[in-house]
């Protein structure tokens, strides 16, 4: 029995070393790159109403007072490693980050002393809005005043809240794949953001009945027909 036992334990070291190439090492390292993953989009700012845009490098860089016109408001999502995200603008290849302070400021590259400087994980609130945490520092996360001006990460006041809160709309959405009914009849009309509505009919028709009646209460006052 102690025989049968030493050559149970020699098969299994043999076997156990029939791959001495493979490690979990070798295939985080081949998961890892740059980034896996790119997305464009514009991020629309619960406070300010308007776009987050990224200008120019330095601390006043970046606000949340773009429109769907400025070049500057196309951003870029990047999904990295670990699965944090980095904010880049198309026009000027900046990046957003956080200094040691807390404060918002844009870099070409993170710098040495702080690499997950530019680093965020994307949240979802109860809302459906989107919100921008530090990987380091999840208490620090992206937000801006009313008037568009940048808000440090750190939430002072709970009614700040919610100017941390964003939008996120897709540039380049996946294509719809359902076949269309084009032979169905649809009234659209389009305003001015480009996006359309569908009209409806029952509305027309009680706007309608109420300026009758309107009509017809100015006619006859007391009874009395003008």
């Amino acid at each position: 029995s102690l025989l049968l036992l030493l050559i149970l334990l020699l098969c299994f070291v043999k076997d156990s070393q029939g791959f001495p190439d493979f490690k979990i090492d070798n295939i985080a390292d081949k998961l890892k790159g740059e980034h896996s993953l790119e997305k464009r989009a514009v991020l629309w700012n619960f406070c300010s109403q308007k776009l987050v845009q990224i200008t120019k490098p330095g601390s006043r860089g970046v606000n949340a007072r773009g429109s769907r016109n400025s070049e500057f408001s196309n951003l870029t999502i990047i999904s990295i490693d670990g699965g944090f995200i980095r904010i880049r603008g198309m026009a000027n290849k900046l990046y957003l980050c956080f200094n040691k302070k807390g404060k918002l400021r844009t870099r070409f590259q993170p710098p040495k002393s702080l690499p997950h400087s530019c680093d965020f994980s994307q949240n979802l609130t109860g809302d459906g809005y989107h919100t921008f945490k530090l990987r380091d520092k999840p208490e620090w996360s992206i937000g801006f005043k009313k008037r568009g001006k940048k808000l440090p990460g750190f939430i002072r006041k709970p009614s700040q809240e919610p100017c941390h809160h964003f939008s996120l709309d897709l540039l380049n959405p996946t294509p719809i794949t359902i076949p269309f009914d084009f032979n169905k009849k649809k009234n659209y009309l389009f305003n001015n953001s480009g996006k359309f509505r569908i009209r409806h009919k029952k509305r027309k028709k009680n706007r309608r009945r109420e300026k009758e009646r309107l009509r017809k209460s100015q006619k006859t006052r007391n009874g009395v027909k003008r």
